[in-house]
């Protein structure tokens, strides 16, 4: 049976964006969260365990662009031609210096064949001067926020 969607898929949200297949990167970019280090609670949120759901290269003690060549090395056998999202996914990564976030964001952009970023954050943790960098990247670059 052939049904029309009642929702935007991001497969099909990113077909609309990129005229060939573009694959999100997960990355641990060594970003904690404020339900981590004490400053709204601690030990973190029951549903947050990263090791559940990290590809076995994502960890901190790797560079963002080592991570990224990792994880184009396992896609690119499947699709040659592919694209990249560097996709900041493990806990919070905007909660950080506006400085340190922006050299990170910026290092897995320089990758060859990333072609965006995926930034996954709470809405709580998205200052005002992040947003303003963010919406100038985004004149220039595919950048989508994922709140949680």
């Amino acid at each position: 049976m052939n049904r029309e969607m009642l929702y935007n898929d991001l497969s099909g949200f990113l077909a609309m964006h990129f005229p060939c297949k573009v694959q999100k990167i997960s990355i641990n970019a060594g970003f904690t969260c404020p339900n981590r280090d004490g400053s709204v609670g601690y030990g973190g949120c029951t549903y947050c365990n990263n090791q559940t759901f990290n590809p076995a290269y994502c960890h901190t003690g790797k560079s963002v662009t080592q991570q990224l060549e990792e994880g184009k090395r396992f896609f690119v056998r499947k699709y040659p031609e592919m694209k990249y999202l560097a996709y900041f996914q493990a806990y919070t990564n905007t909660y950080g210096e506006l400085e340190e976030l922006k050299r990170k964001y910026e290092e897995a952009l320089m990758v060859e064949d990333v072609v965006g970023l995926v930034i996954g954050t709470r809405p709580d943790c998205m200052p005002i001067s992040l947003l303003d960098y963010l919406e100038e990247l985004g004149k220039h670059i595919f950048v989508l926020v994922e709140y949680g």
